[in-house]
Protein backbone atom coordinates (compact mmCIF):
# COMPACT_ATOMS: atom_id res chain seq x y z
CA UNK A 1 0.00 0.00 0.00
CA UNK A 2 1.16 3.79 -0.90
CA UNK A 3 2.49 5.60 2.03
CA UNK A 4 -0.14 7.22 4.13
CA UNK A 5 -1.64 10.46 3.41
CA UNK A 6 -0.81 12.56 6.69
CA UNK A 7 -3.93 13.95 7.65
CA UNK A 8 -4.53 17.15 10.28
CA UNK A 9 -6.22 17.12 12.64
CA UNK A 10 -8.92 19.75 11.68
CA UNK A 11 -8.72 17.96 7.90
CA UNK A 12 -8.08 20.65 5.84
CA UNK A 13 -7.97 18.71 2.88
CA UNK A 14 -6.35 20.68 -0.06
CA UNK A 15 -6.07 17.76 -2.64
CA UNK A 16 -5.17 20.33 -5.55
CA UNK A 17 -7.97 22.66 -4.55
CA UNK A 18 -7.06 26.03 -3.83
CA UNK A 19 -9.86 27.35 -1.14
CA UNK A 20 -10.28 31.17 0.04
CA UNK A 21 -9.27 31.02 3.84
CA UNK A 22 -12.21 31.15 5.83
CA UNK A 23 -12.94 32.07 9.20
CA UNK A 24 -16.27 30.41 11.45
CA UNK A 25 -18.74 32.65 11.27
CA UNK A 26 -22.05 32.57 12.78
CA UNK A 27 -23.79 33.84 9.69
CA UNK A 28 -23.23 29.70 8.01
CA UNK A 29 -25.72 29.17 10.78
CA UNK A 30 -28.35 32.07 9.99
CA UNK A 31 -27.84 30.31 6.40
CA UNK A 32 -28.65 26.53 7.23
CA UNK A 33 -31.66 27.66 9.38
CA UNK A 34 -33.23 29.78 6.57
CA UNK A 35 -32.67 26.91 4.59
CA UNK A 36 -34.48 24.78 6.26
CA UNK A 37 -31.99 22.66 7.89
CA UNK A 38 -32.58 24.11 11.67
CA UNK A 39 -30.47 20.75 13.20
CA UNK A 40 -27.48 22.51 11.63
CA UNK A 41 -27.96 25.47 12.20
CA UNK A 42 -28.03 25.15 15.95
CA UNK A 43 -24.78 23.34 15.92
CA UNK A 44 -23.01 26.57 14.23
CA UNK A 45 -24.58 29.50 16.18
CA UNK A 46 -24.06 27.65 19.63
CA UNK A 47 -20.27 27.11 18.75
CA UNK A 48 -20.15 30.14 17.22
CA UNK A 49 -21.77 32.33 20.18
CA UNK A 50 -19.20 33.58 22.08
CA UNK A 51 -17.02 34.39 18.97
CA UNK A 52 -16.30 38.42 18.66
CA UNK A 53 -17.59 38.72 15.26
CA UNK A 54 -20.85 37.00 16.34
CA UNK A 55 -24.28 39.06 16.80
CA UNK A 56 -24.96 37.69 19.88
CA UNK A 57 -28.36 39.01 19.97
CA UNK A 58 -28.80 37.79 16.20
CA UNK A 59 -28.10 34.34 17.36
CA UNK A 60 -30.45 34.44 20.76
CA UNK A 61 -33.31 34.92 17.94
CA UNK A 62 -32.47 32.49 15.37
CA UNK A 63 -31.93 29.72 18.40
CA UNK A 64 -35.14 30.92 19.35
CA UNK A 65 -36.50 30.41 16.00
CA UNK A 66 -35.00 27.04 16.02
CA UNK A 67 -36.55 26.05 19.65
CA UNK A 68 -40.10 27.41 18.53
CA UNK A 69 -42.04 24.19 17.68
CA UNK A 70 -40.62 21.87 19.80
CA UNK A 71 -40.06 23.75 22.93
CA UNK A 72 -41.94 27.53 23.76
CA UNK A 73 -40.24 28.11 26.83
CA UNK A 74 -36.38 27.39 25.07
CA UNK A 75 -37.63 29.57 22.55
CA UNK A 76 -38.64 32.58 25.04
CA UNK A 77 -35.21 32.06 27.35
CA UNK A 78 -33.70 33.06 23.93
CA UNK A 79 -35.43 35.75 23.08
CA UNK A 80 -35.55 37.01 26.57
CA UNK A 81 -31.83 36.66 26.32
CA UNK A 82 -31.38 38.66 22.62
CA UNK A 83 -33.51 41.41 24.22
CA UNK A 84 -30.72 42.02 27.27
CA UNK A 85 -27.95 41.67 24.80
CA UNK A 86 -29.64 43.74 22.99
CA UNK A 87 -32.41 45.62 23.79
CA UNK A 88 -32.47 47.89 19.99
CA UNK A 89 -32.70 44.62 18.05
CA UNK A 90 -36.78 44.29 17.37
CA UNK A 91 -36.44 40.57 16.33
CA UNK A 92 -36.36 39.20 19.78
CA UNK A 93 -39.38 40.98 20.51
CA UNK A 94 -41.36 39.83 17.65
CA UNK A 95 -40.48 36.16 18.70
CA UNK A 96 -41.40 37.05 22.45
CA UNK A 97 -44.87 37.97 21.38
CA UNK A 98 -44.62 35.29 19.39
CA UNK A 99 -44.64 32.76 21.97
CA UNK A 100 -47.13 34.76 24.03
CA UNK A 101 -49.60 34.43 21.50
CA UNK A 102 -49.31 30.60 21.30
CA UNK A 103 -49.63 30.26 24.75
CA UNK A 104 -53.17 31.27 26.45
CA UNK A 105 -54.08 31.03 29.78
CA UNK A 106 -56.74 28.26 29.06
CA UNK A 107 -58.15 26.64 25.81
CA UNK A 108 -61.09 28.47 26.27
CA UNK A 109 -61.99 31.02 23.00
CA UNK A 110 -61.66 34.37 26.06
CA UNK A 111 -58.04 32.84 26.77
CA UNK A 112 -57.01 32.10 23.37
CA UNK A 113 -58.49 35.64 22.18
CA UNK A 114 -56.72 37.64 25.08
CA UNK A 115 -53.45 35.76 24.37
CA UNK A 116 -53.56 36.77 20.90
CA UNK A 117 -53.88 40.47 22.08
CA UNK A 118 -51.20 40.16 24.45
CA UNK A 119 -48.54 38.39 21.55
CA UNK A 120 -49.48 40.78 19.02
CA UNK A 121 -48.94 44.16 21.88
CA UNK A 122 -45.77 42.64 22.86
CA UNK A 123 -44.56 42.47 18.95
CA UNK A 124 -45.63 45.61 17.84
CA UNK A 125 -42.97 46.91 20.57
CA UNK A 126 -40.51 46.00 17.76
CA UNK A 127 -41.74 48.21 15.26
CA UNK A 128 -40.97 51.20 18.00
CA UNK A 129 -37.47 51.11 17.67
CA UNK A 130 -35.60 53.13 15.37
CA UNK A 131 -36.13 52.47 11.56
CA UNK A 132 -37.62 48.87 12.60
CA UNK A 133 -41.33 50.41 11.03
CA UNK A 134 -39.14 50.68 7.07
CA UNK A 135 -37.43 46.83 8.08
CA UNK A 136 -39.48 43.88 5.76
CA UNK A 137 -37.34 41.61 7.97
CA UNK A 138 -39.34 43.09 10.81
CA UNK A 139 -43.04 43.03 8.82
CA UNK A 140 -42.11 39.37 7.74
CA UNK A 141 -41.36 38.03 11.10
CA UNK A 142 -44.51 39.88 12.21
CA UNK A 143 -46.20 37.99 9.87
CA UNK A 144 -44.94 34.62 10.20
CA UNK A 145 -45.36 34.42 14.06
CA UNK A 146 -49.09 34.43 13.16
CA UNK A 147 -48.58 31.75 10.52
CA UNK A 148 -45.87 30.09 12.86
CA UNK A 149 -49.24 29.68 15.49
CA UNK A 150 -51.13 28.48 12.72
CA UNK A 151 -53.26 31.78 13.00
CA UNK A 152 -55.03 33.76 9.69
CA UNK A 153 -52.28 36.00 8.52
CA UNK A 154 -53.88 37.51 5.29
CA UNK A 155 -54.71 40.64 6.45
CA UNK A 156 -51.40 41.63 8.08
CA UNK A 157 -49.81 40.43 4.58
CA UNK A 158 -52.16 42.57 2.33
CA UNK A 159 -51.64 45.69 4.93
CA UNK A 160 -47.61 45.32 4.41
CA UNK A 161 -47.03 43.67 1.30
CA UNK A 162 -47.30 47.00 -0.66
CA UNK A 163 -45.03 49.05 1.89
CA UNK A 164 -42.67 46.38 2.63
CA UNK A 165 -42.61 42.73 1.14
CA UNK A 166 -43.33 43.26 -2.62
CA UNK A 167 -39.43 43.84 -3.36
CA UNK A 168 -38.14 41.31 -0.66
CA UNK A 169 -36.77 38.21 -1.46
CA UNK A 170 -37.10 36.18 1.94
CA UNK A 171 -41.18 36.69 1.59
CA UNK A 172 -40.81 35.04 -1.52
CA UNK A 173 -39.64 32.21 -0.06
CA UNK A 174 -41.81 32.29 2.76
CA UNK A 175 -44.93 31.74 0.10
CA UNK A 176 -42.17 29.18 -1.51
CA UNK A 177 -42.29 27.28 1.80
CA UNK A 178 -46.27 27.18 1.97
CA UNK A 179 -46.30 25.64 -0.99
CA UNK A 180 -43.79 23.25 -0.68
CA UNK A 181 -45.29 21.92 2.44
CA UNK A 182 -48.33 21.30 0.75
CA UNK A 183 -46.37 20.03 -1.50
CA UNK A 184 -47.33 22.18 -4.41
CA UNK A 185 -43.87 21.96 -5.69
CA UNK A 186 -44.25 23.50 -8.87
CA UNK A 187 -45.84 26.85 -7.22
CA UNK A 188 -42.79 26.77 -4.63
CA UNK A 189 -39.97 26.65 -6.86
CA UNK A 190 -41.59 29.84 -9.22
CA UNK A 191 -41.76 31.74 -4.99
CA UNK A 192 -38.07 30.56 -4.94
CA UNK A 193 -37.24 31.44 -8.63
CA UNK A 194 -39.09 35.08 -8.02
CA UNK A 195 -36.83 35.41 -5.02
CA UNK A 196 -33.39 35.04 -6.83
CA UNK A 197 -34.29 36.15 -10.30
CA UNK A 198 -36.21 38.92 -8.91
CA UNK A 199 -35.31 40.29 -5.79
CA UNK A 200 -31.95 38.88 -4.76
CA UNK A 201 -30.05 37.31 -6.79
CA UNK A 202 -27.69 36.13 -3.78
CA UNK A 203 -30.54 34.85 -1.71
CA UNK A 204 -28.88 32.06 -0.62
CA UNK A 205 -32.02 29.92 0.97
CA UNK A 206 -33.96 30.67 -1.95
CA UNK A 207 -31.51 28.62 -4.42
CA UNK A 208 -30.91 25.83 -1.99
CA UNK A 209 -34.56 25.11 -1.43
CA UNK A 210 -35.10 25.21 -5.46
CA UNK A 211 -32.13 23.12 -5.95
CA UNK A 212 -33.42 20.59 -3.37
CA UNK A 213 -36.50 20.20 -5.04
CA UNK A 214 -35.44 20.33 -8.38
CA UNK A 215 -33.01 17.93 -8.01
CA UNK A 216 -35.35 15.12 -8.10
CA UNK A 217 -36.90 16.45 -11.63
CA UNK A 218 -33.62 17.62 -12.98
CA UNK A 219 -30.24 17.38 -11.62
CA UNK A 220 -28.31 18.88 -14.20
CA UNK A 221 -30.12 21.84 -13.22
CA UNK A 222 -30.27 22.20 -9.81
CA UNK A 223 -26.51 21.46 -9.75
CA UNK A 224 -26.39 24.31 -12.29
CA UNK A 225 -28.41 26.65 -9.53
CA UNK A 226 -25.73 25.73 -7.08
CA UNK A 227 -23.18 26.50 -9.13
CA UNK A 228 -24.74 29.93 -9.85
CA UNK A 229 -25.22 30.55 -5.91
CA UNK A 230 -21.35 29.69 -5.08
CA UNK A 231 -20.02 31.83 -7.99
CA UNK A 232 -21.42 34.70 -5.49
CA UNK A 233 -20.80 33.43 -2.42
CA UNK A 234 -17.76 31.18 -2.57
CA UNK A 235 -17.46 30.91 1.34
CA UNK A 236 -21.24 29.86 1.94
CA UNK A 237 -20.55 26.45 4.01
CA UNK A 238 -24.38 25.69 3.15
CA UNK A 239 -24.15 26.19 -0.09
CA UNK A 240 -20.79 24.06 -0.52
CA UNK A 241 -22.19 21.58 0.88
CA UNK A 242 -25.36 21.29 -0.73
CA UNK A 243 -23.24 21.45 -4.18
CA UNK A 244 -20.78 18.64 -3.00
CA UNK A 245 -24.00 16.78 -1.91
CA UNK A 246 -25.88 17.38 -4.80
CA UNK A 247 -22.78 15.84 -6.97
CA UNK A 248 -22.91 13.02 -4.76
CA UNK A 249 -26.44 12.30 -5.08
CA UNK A 250 -26.03 12.32 -9.47
CA UNK A 251 -23.72 9.47 -8.91
CA UNK A 252 -20.75 11.91 -10.11
CA UNK A 253 -17.93 10.66 -7.82
CA UNK A 254 -15.42 12.72 -9.06
CA UNK A 255 -17.20 15.88 -8.92
CA UNK A 256 -18.43 15.26 -5.46
CA UNK A 257 -14.93 14.50 -4.32
CA UNK A 258 -13.73 17.82 -5.41
CA UNK A 259 -16.53 19.47 -4.15
CA UNK A 260 -16.13 18.23 -0.64
CA UNK A 261 -12.85 18.90 -0.33
CA UNK A 262 -13.51 22.42 -0.71
CA UNK A 263 -16.79 22.25 2.04
CA UNK A 264 -14.51 20.41 3.91
CA UNK A 265 -11.79 22.95 4.63
CA UNK A 266 -14.44 25.07 5.44
CA UNK A 267 -14.56 25.63 9.67
CA UNK A 268 -18.21 25.53 9.45
CA UNK A 269 -17.97 21.65 7.85
CA UNK A 270 -19.77 19.20 10.26
CA UNK A 271 -17.86 16.48 11.94
CA UNK A 272 -20.68 14.59 10.94
CA UNK A 273 -20.05 14.94 7.08
CA UNK A 274 -16.02 13.32 7.16
CA UNK A 275 -17.37 9.68 6.96
CA UNK A 276 -19.18 10.88 3.54
CA UNK A 277 -15.87 12.19 2.29
CA UNK A 278 -14.44 9.23 3.09
CA UNK A 279 -17.08 7.11 0.91
CA UNK A 280 -16.64 9.54 -1.88
CA UNK A 281 -13.27 9.21 -2.36
CA UNK A 282 -14.10 5.29 -2.48
CA UNK A 283 -17.05 5.39 -4.84
CA UNK A 284 -14.27 7.68 -6.86
CA UNK A 285 -11.82 4.80 -6.56
CA UNK A 286 -9.19 5.94 -4.30
CA UNK A 287 -8.97 3.58 -2.24
CA UNK A 288 -5.83 4.51 -0.70
CA UNK A 289 -6.28 8.19 0.54
CA UNK A 290 -9.86 6.91 1.51
CA UNK A 291 -8.56 4.42 3.72
CA UNK A 292 -6.37 6.62 5.31
CA UNK A 293 -8.90 9.28 6.09
CA UNK A 294 -11.27 6.41 7.31
CA UNK A 295 -8.80 4.98 9.30
CA UNK A 296 -7.53 8.45 10.96
CA UNK A 297 -11.20 9.10 11.96
CA UNK A 298 -11.83 5.75 13.24
CA UNK A 299 -9.84 6.65 16.07
CA UNK A 300 -12.30 9.20 17.14
CA UNK A 301 -15.57 7.78 16.19
CA UNK A 302 -14.79 4.05 16.42
CA UNK A 303 -18.06 3.04 16.25
CA UNK A 304 -19.13 4.81 13.58
CA UNK A 305 -20.96 2.25 11.04
CA UNK A 306 -19.86 4.13 7.98
CA UNK A 307 -16.29 4.25 9.11
CA UNK A 308 -16.04 0.75 9.65
CA UNK A 309 -18.03 -0.32 6.49
CA UNK A 310 -15.05 1.35 4.43
CA UNK A 311 -12.78 -0.04 6.51
CA UNK A 312 -13.95 -3.43 4.90
CA UNK A 313 -14.73 -1.83 1.21
CA UNK A 314 -11.39 -0.22 0.87
CA UNK A 315 -8.91 -3.10 2.71
CA UNK A 316 -10.69 -5.42 -0.01
CA UNK A 317 -10.30 -3.59 -2.91
CA UNK A 318 -6.51 -2.76 -2.24
CA UNK A 319 -6.41 -6.37 -1.60
CA UNK A 320 -5.51 -6.81 1.77
CA UNK A 321 -7.50 -9.04 2.48
CA UNK A 322 -6.51 -10.06 5.82
CA UNK A 323 -7.28 -6.34 7.21
CA UNK A 324 -10.01 -6.54 5.03
CA UNK A 325 -11.42 -9.60 6.70
CA UNK A 326 -10.45 -8.21 10.55
CA UNK A 327 -12.75 -4.87 9.61
CA UNK A 328 -15.36 -7.26 8.29
CA UNK A 329 -15.44 -8.93 11.59
CA UNK A 330 -15.27 -5.69 13.43
CA UNK A 331 -17.92 -4.11 11.01
CA UNK A 332 -20.23 -7.35 11.60
CA UNK A 333 -20.45 -7.03 15.09
CA UNK A 334 -21.53 -4.21 15.12
CA UNK A 335 -24.47 -4.03 18.00
CA UNK A 336 -28.25 -3.20 16.85
CA UNK A 337 -26.87 -2.62 13.45
CA UNK A 338 -28.43 -2.87 9.99
CA UNK A 339 -26.28 -4.11 7.17
CA UNK A 340 -27.64 -3.76 3.95
CA UNK A 341 -27.41 -6.25 0.83
CA UNK A 342 -23.78 -4.68 -0.43
CA UNK A 343 -22.72 -5.21 2.99
CA UNK A 344 -23.14 -8.86 2.29
CA UNK A 345 -21.86 -8.99 -1.23
CA UNK A 346 -18.96 -6.93 0.12
CA UNK A 347 -18.35 -10.22 2.26
CA UNK A 348 -18.94 -12.60 0.05
CA UNK A 349 -16.62 -11.53 -2.45
CA UNK A 350 -14.02 -11.41 0.49
CA UNK A 351 -14.81 -14.07 1.59
CA UNK A 352 -14.94 -16.58 -1.70
CA UNK A 353 -11.16 -14.73 -2.37
CA UNK A 354 -10.14 -16.30 1.14
CA UNK A 355 -11.46 -19.54 0.42
CA UNK A 356 -14.24 -19.56 2.59
CA UNK A 357 -16.23 -20.30 -0.15
CA UNK A 358 -19.87 -21.90 1.82
CA UNK A 359 -19.56 -18.68 3.41
CA UNK A 360 -19.08 -16.21 0.84
CA UNK A 361 -21.47 -18.24 -0.94
CA UNK A 362 -24.18 -17.85 1.83
CA UNK A 363 -23.13 -14.33 2.37
CA UNK A 364 -24.03 -13.35 -1.20
CA UNK A 365 -27.72 -15.28 -0.36
CA UNK A 366 -28.11 -13.42 2.27
CA UNK A 367 -27.90 -10.19 0.28
CA UNK A 368 -30.48 -11.26 -1.94
CA UNK A 369 -32.88 -12.21 1.10
CA UNK A 370 -32.33 -8.67 2.07
CA UNK A 371 -33.12 -6.51 -1.32
CA UNK A 372 -34.56 -9.24 -3.75
CA UNK A 373 -35.10 -6.20 -6.23
CA UNK A 374 -31.25 -5.53 -6.47
CA UNK A 375 -30.03 -7.45 -9.77
CA UNK A 376 -26.85 -7.14 -9.83
CA UNK A 377 -26.55 -9.56 -6.71
CA UNK A 378 -28.24 -11.95 -8.69
CA UNK A 379 -25.17 -11.93 -10.67
CA UNK A 380 -22.65 -11.96 -8.41
CA UNK A 381 -24.29 -14.98 -6.92
CA UNK A 382 -24.41 -16.96 -9.83
CA UNK A 383 -21.05 -16.71 -11.12
CA UNK A 384 -19.59 -17.28 -7.64
CA UNK A 385 -22.23 -20.33 -8.00
CA UNK A 386 -20.48 -21.37 -11.37
CA UNK A 387 -17.39 -20.82 -10.43
CA UNK A 388 -17.26 -23.60 -7.55
CA UNK A 389 -19.54 -26.26 -9.43
CA UNK A 390 -23.00 -25.34 -8.29
CA UNK A 391 -24.51 -25.65 -11.25
CA UNK A 392 -28.29 -26.24 -10.10
CA UNK A 393 -28.02 -23.66 -7.09
CA UNK A 394 -27.24 -21.39 -10.29
CA UNK A 395 -29.72 -22.17 -12.26
CA UNK A 396 -32.47 -21.67 -9.37
CA UNK A 397 -30.76 -18.31 -8.41
CA UNK A 398 -30.58 -17.10 -12.23
CA UNK A 399 -34.77 -18.10 -11.96
CA UNK A 400 -35.40 -15.89 -9.15
CA UNK A 401 -33.45 -13.44 -11.28
CA UNK A 402 -35.97 -14.21 -14.38
CA UNK A 403 -38.79 -13.47 -11.75
CA UNK A 404 -37.48 -9.98 -10.71
CA UNK A 405 -37.33 -8.75 -14.44
CA UNK A 406 -40.76 -10.46 -15.33
CA UNK A 407 -42.08 -8.44 -12.32
CA UNK A 408 -40.68 -5.60 -13.38
CA UNK A 409 -41.60 -6.30 -17.62
CA UNK A 410 -37.78 -6.18 -18.12
CA UNK A 411 -37.70 -10.03 -18.77
CA UNK A 412 -36.33 -11.17 -22.70
CA UNK A 413 -36.25 -13.78 -24.95
CA UNK A 414 -32.85 -13.96 -24.20
CA UNK A 415 -33.06 -14.29 -19.94
CA UNK A 416 -35.21 -17.40 -20.30
CA UNK A 417 -32.76 -19.18 -22.96
CA UNK A 418 -29.78 -18.15 -20.76
CA UNK A 419 -32.21 -19.96 -17.69
CA UNK A 420 -33.09 -22.77 -19.63
CA UNK A 421 -29.21 -23.24 -20.76
CA UNK A 422 -28.20 -22.89 -16.93
CA UNK A 423 -30.39 -25.48 -15.92
CA UNK A 424 -29.34 -27.75 -18.70
CA UNK A 425 -25.83 -27.97 -17.80
CA UNK A 426 -27.09 -28.91 -14.36
CA UNK A 427 -28.91 -31.43 -15.50
CA UNK A 428 -25.98 -32.68 -17.75
CA UNK A 429 -23.30 -32.34 -14.81
CA UNK A 430 -26.69 -34.61 -12.89
CA UNK A 431 -26.48 -37.08 -15.68
CA UNK A 432 -22.90 -37.70 -15.37
CA UNK A 433 -22.94 -38.04 -11.91
CA UNK A 434 -25.81 -40.62 -12.43
CA UNK A 435 -28.43 -38.52 -10.38
CA UNK A 436 -31.27 -39.36 -12.09
CA UNK A 437 -33.87 -37.46 -9.73
CA UNK A 438 -31.74 -33.89 -10.29
CA UNK A 439 -31.48 -35.20 -14.12
CA UNK A 440 -35.07 -35.26 -14.27
CA UNK A 441 -35.75 -32.06 -11.83
CA UNK A 442 -33.68 -29.86 -13.95
CA UNK A 443 -33.67 -30.87 -17.55
CA UNK A 444 -37.94 -30.44 -16.92
CA UNK A 445 -37.25 -27.06 -15.47
CA UNK A 446 -34.78 -26.28 -19.14
CA UNK A 447 -37.48 -27.88 -20.92
CA UNK A 448 -39.88 -25.30 -19.49
CA UNK A 449 -38.08 -22.35 -19.98
CA UNK A 450 -37.04 -23.37 -23.41
CA UNK A 451 -40.85 -23.80 -23.99
CA UNK A 452 -41.05 -19.92 -23.14
CA UNK A 453 -38.20 -19.40 -25.67
CA UNK A 454 -40.28 -20.82 -28.39
CA UNK A 455 -43.54 -19.31 -27.25
CA UNK A 456 -41.93 -15.75 -27.70
CA UNK A 457 -39.61 -16.44 -30.92
CA UNK A 458 -41.04 -19.40 -33.20
CA UNK A 459 -39.18 -18.73 -35.90
CA UNK A 460 -36.03 -18.75 -34.46
CA UNK A 461 -34.95 -22.96 -34.38
CA UNK A 462 -32.61 -22.43 -31.44
CA UNK A 463 -35.68 -22.40 -28.97
CA UNK A 464 -36.93 -25.47 -30.37
CA UNK A 465 -33.58 -27.14 -30.51
CA UNK A 466 -32.45 -26.63 -27.02
CA UNK A 467 -35.96 -28.14 -25.83
CA UNK A 468 -34.80 -31.38 -27.52
CA UNK A 469 -31.52 -31.41 -26.49
CA UNK A 470 -33.17 -30.79 -22.51
CA UNK A 471 -35.58 -33.72 -23.35
CA UNK A 472 -33.19 -35.75 -24.43
CA UNK A 473 -31.85 -36.22 -21.09
CA UNK A 474 -34.92 -38.04 -19.94
CA UNK A 475 -34.99 -40.85 -22.81
CA UNK A 476 -31.04 -41.60 -22.25
CA UNK A 477 -31.73 -44.88 -23.77
CA UNK A 478 -33.79 -43.48 -26.67
CA UNK A 479 -36.68 -45.51 -25.84
CA UNK A 480 -39.52 -42.71 -25.31
CA UNK A 481 -38.82 -40.36 -27.98
CA UNK A 482 -39.95 -37.37 -25.89
CA UNK A 483 -37.28 -35.02 -27.91
CA UNK A 484 -38.55 -36.57 -31.21
CA UNK A 485 -41.17 -33.64 -31.90
CA UNK A 486 -38.96 -30.98 -31.23
CA UNK A 487 -36.02 -32.36 -33.00
CA UNK A 488 -38.59 -32.88 -36.15
CA UNK A 489 -39.76 -28.87 -35.37
CA UNK A 490 -36.02 -27.88 -35.08
CA UNK A 491 -35.01 -29.78 -38.24
CA UNK A 492 -38.14 -28.09 -39.66
CA UNK A 493 -37.15 -24.23 -39.25
CA UNK A 494 -33.39 -24.60 -39.98
CA UNK A 495 -34.39 -26.14 -43.60
CA UNK A 496 -36.53 -22.89 -43.80
CA UNK A 497 -34.24 -20.88 -42.77
CA UNK A 498 -31.48 -22.12 -45.34
CA UNK A 499 -34.12 -22.35 -47.77
CA UNK A 500 -34.85 -18.69 -47.43
CA UNK A 501 -34.62 -16.40 -51.06
CA UNK A 502 -36.28 -13.49 -49.22
CA UNK A 503 -33.12 -12.85 -47.25
CA UNK A 504 -30.66 -15.86 -47.49
CA UNK A 505 -28.15 -16.27 -44.24
CA UNK A 506 -25.33 -14.90 -45.15
CA UNK A 507 -22.14 -17.60 -45.01
CA UNK A 508 -21.32 -17.55 -41.26
CA UNK A 509 -25.22 -18.37 -40.35
CA UNK A 510 -25.57 -20.86 -43.23
CA UNK A 511 -22.15 -22.80 -41.72
CA UNK A 512 -24.10 -22.68 -38.42
CA UNK A 513 -27.51 -23.45 -39.64
CA UNK A 514 -25.48 -27.14 -41.41
CA UNK A 515 -23.96 -27.82 -38.16
CA UNK A 516 -27.12 -27.31 -36.10
CA UNK A 517 -29.23 -29.29 -38.83
CA UNK A 518 -25.85 -32.21 -38.45
CA UNK A 519 -26.76 -32.54 -34.73
CA UNK A 520 -30.69 -33.15 -35.33
CA UNK A 521 -29.93 -35.83 -37.52
CA UNK A 522 -27.13 -37.23 -36.01
CA UNK A 523 -29.84 -37.76 -33.06
CA UNK A 524 -32.74 -38.66 -35.61
CA UNK A 525 -30.27 -41.34 -36.93
CA UNK A 526 -29.24 -42.80 -33.34
CA UNK A 527 -33.27 -42.57 -32.44
CA UNK A 528 -33.92 -44.61 -35.56
CA UNK A 529 -31.26 -47.37 -35.17
CA UNK A 530 -32.15 -48.25 -31.68
CA UNK A 531 -35.37 -48.72 -33.37
CA UNK A 532 -34.23 -51.07 -36.36
CA UNK A 533 -31.36 -52.51 -33.97
CA UNK A 534 -34.20 -53.63 -31.30
CA UNK A 535 -36.43 -55.02 -34.53
CA UNK A 536 -33.45 -56.69 -36.30
CA UNK A 537 -32.62 -58.64 -32.94
CA UNK A 538 -35.98 -60.69 -33.26
CA UNK A 539 -35.74 -61.72 -36.43
CA UNK A 540 -35.40 -65.14 -37.45
CA UNK A 541 -31.74 -65.86 -38.15
CA UNK A 542 -32.51 -66.40 -41.90
CA UNK A 543 -34.07 -62.72 -42.30
CA UNK A 544 -31.16 -60.96 -40.64
CA UNK A 545 -28.95 -61.36 -43.41
CA UNK A 546 -31.12 -59.07 -45.86
CA UNK A 547 -32.02 -56.80 -43.46
CA UNK A 548 -31.83 -52.82 -44.10
CA UNK A 549 -31.49 -49.89 -41.66
CA UNK A 550 -33.47 -47.93 -43.97
CA UNK A 551 -34.33 -44.87 -42.03
CA UNK A 552 -31.01 -44.88 -40.27
CA UNK A 553 -29.28 -45.08 -42.95
CA UNK A 554 -31.59 -41.86 -44.66
CA UNK A 555 -30.73 -40.10 -42.07
CA UNK A 556 -26.93 -40.48 -42.43
CA UNK A 557 -27.07 -39.54 -46.15
CA UNK A 558 -28.95 -36.37 -45.60
CA UNK A 559 -25.86 -35.63 -42.74
CA UNK A 560 -23.40 -36.11 -45.90
CA UNK A 561 -25.50 -34.28 -48.24
CA UNK A 562 -24.30 -31.07 -46.16
CA UNK A 563 -21.16 -32.62 -45.59
CA UNK A 564 -19.71 -35.68 -47.45
CA UNK A 565 -16.62 -35.67 -45.67
CA UNK A 566 -18.17 -36.23 -42.04
CA UNK A 567 -15.98 -38.80 -41.17
CA UNK A 568 -18.25 -40.39 -37.98
CA UNK A 569 -21.27 -40.75 -40.37
CA UNK A 570 -19.37 -42.71 -43.33
CA UNK A 571 -18.00 -44.86 -40.68
CA UNK A 572 -21.36 -45.81 -39.37
CA UNK A 573 -22.73 -46.06 -42.53
CA UNK A 574 -19.96 -48.29 -43.83
CA UNK A 575 -21.09 -50.79 -40.45
CA UNK A 576 -25.17 -50.94 -41.23
CA UNK A 577 -24.67 -51.14 -44.58
CA UNK A 578 -23.39 -54.33 -44.75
Amino acid sequence: MQTKTLLVSSLLLIGGVSTPLLAQNYADGIEYFKSGQPDRAKIILERTLNDAETNKTESYYYLGEIAFPTSKDSALMYYELGITEDPLFPLNYIGRGKVAMGKPAANDEKSVKAAIKAGDKMMKEAFKIKGAKKDPAVALAYLKAYHDNVLPFEEIKDKYYESHLADYAPYYVFLGDIEAAKENWGDACKNYELAFDWYDTACVEAYIKYAGIYFHIRPDMAIDKVLKLLAMRPTSAIAQRELAESYYRADQFNNAVTAYEVYMANPNAFVTDRPRYAALLYYDKRYDESLDLTEELLKSFPDNLMLKRLAMYNNYEIKDYTAALKAADAFFSTPDAEFNSRDYVQYGKLCLETGRINEGLDALEKAIEIDPTRLENYKELTNALSKNGRYLRRAEVNEKYINQLEALEQAKTQDYFVGGRYYYMAASRAFQNNEQTETAFAAAKADSLFAIVVEKAPEDYRGHMWRATSSALLDPERKTGVAIPFYEKTIEVILNDLNNTETPPSAAVTARLQKDLIDAYTYMANFDYMAEYNKYLTLPEEQKATFRFTKTIDWCNKILAIDPNHEATKEFLAIISQ
